[in-house]
């Protein structure tokens, strides 16, 4: 008894809490007595694998503050939206497109449930172990503004850079002033070839264009997007309809 407490009071302060688990079902199972050391060793050291696994998939959630946490691709009624099929999504669930930053553009009419789409994009890929962050396009432009106010825009534009996906929900929504225009520049210019983004708009990429107000930005900033990017176009029912007016919004 004196051994068992010892080893589990040093996986303790080791916060080797997998370990310490699996410890505890080989101790009350007759089932591990036939298993080598090796054995026992690595269903010990597997429990400790899945246990990381799962504490930084935790963390990741978190962080992400997605608008739909609970998407899910697995859950999609394609009967709702005959506009996506299957073979594509299954394609992009392999995620190459974000090993090899490229772009996810979610284009439809307002409540089509594109918002939800790339949260459960998002979702796909935290659980590959991707950090991924999730913005309102108007709040994003807000941060990167008042970071620019405060002498705080080269840090933020680190800790932007650590997501190896960033959501930007209602892209073009409005029209972009002059320090807007060039803070989204220096965004997309800093992630070209390195990370990938979400992008999620009620308008079609052609229509993009005129809310830059510049033509010459507008151009140097979505031939990085556009060109390296699948996209996607919801056409089906409105889900605020499917769902009711009480009911759960998925946009």
């Amino acid at each position: 008894m004196l051994i068992n407490e010892s080893i589990e009071n040093r996986l303790k302060e080791l916060k080797l809490g997998g370990i310490q688990a699996a410890l505890m079902q080989q101790n009350a199972s007759g089932a591990f007595c036939e298993m080598s050391f090796l054995e026992r060793l690595e269903h010990l050291l597997r429990a400790q694998v899945v246990m990381n696994k799962n504490r930084r998939i935790t963390t990741l959630q978190k962080q992400a503050n997605l608008r739909w946490p609970q998407a899910n691709l697995g859950d999609l009624d394609y009967s709702l939206q005959p506009s996506l099929k299957k073979q594509v999504i299954a394609e992009l669930l392999e995620l190459n497109w974000v090993r090899n930053a490229n772009h996810l553009i979610l284009t439809g009419a307002t409540g089509t449930g594109k918002t939800h789409l790339a949260c459960a994009f998002a979702n796909a890929a935290i659980l590959c172990g991707f950090p991924v962050k999730f913005y309102k396009f108007q709040h994003l432009l807000a941060e990167l503004i008042a970071a620019d106010q405060e002498n705080e825009l080269a840090k933020l534009r680190k800790r932007l850079a650590r997501f190896k996906v960033l959501v930007i929900d209602d892209w073009g929504i409005s029209m972009l002033g002059s320090a807007q225009r060039h803070m989204l520049f220096d965004l997309v210019e800093s992630r070209d070839k390195q990370a990938s983004m979400i992008i999620t708009s009620q308008y079609p990429k052609e229509d993009w264009y005129d809310a830059f107000g510049d033509a010459t930005i507008a151009e140097s900033v979505l031939d990085r997007i556009v060109h390296s990017s699948h996209t996607l176009n919801l056409a089906g029912i409105s889900m605020r309809k499917v769902n009711g007016l009480g009911g759960e919004c998925n946009e």
